[in-house]
């Protein structure tokens, strides 16, 4: 089950312009689902969940254009992306090939 964090809405609502203050709901919810699902690759068939973008515009009763845009509006905002330390799920941050690395004076290293 893919656990979605309200921080996301949260940290939204802390930005000096507020994303989500116009427009519409709708557009919005789509969205938030499909930033949280594009960084946790919700949308890869071999990747358990799994959603099509279809379905969930399908569901809000949006436009696929218009929640990718949005969604791309969130994840630039919020300059998150794909292995997030906040917002991805446990079994991306498990899978993150990332995880046993760290730079020291400009040079990435291993952390062991």
């Amino acid at each position: 089950m893919l656990v979605f964090r309200t921080g996301l809405i949260c940290k939204l609502g802390r930005k000096r312009n507020v994303p989500f203050v116009t427009g519409q709901t709708t557009i919005w919810a789509a969205a938030v689902i499909h930033a949280l699902g594009t960084i946790n690759f919700l949308f890869d068939k071999s990747s358990k969940p799994y959603i099509s973008i279809d379905e969930i515009n399908d569901f809000f009763g949006t436009k696929k254009s218009t929640t990718g845009n949005k969604s791309k509006e969130i994840r630039d905002l919020l300059k998150f992306g794909y292995w997030d330390g906040e917002f991805s799920t446990k079994r991306m941050a498990r899978s993150n090939p990332f995880a046993n690395f760290i730079m020291v004076n400009g040079f990435i290293t291993s952390a062991k």
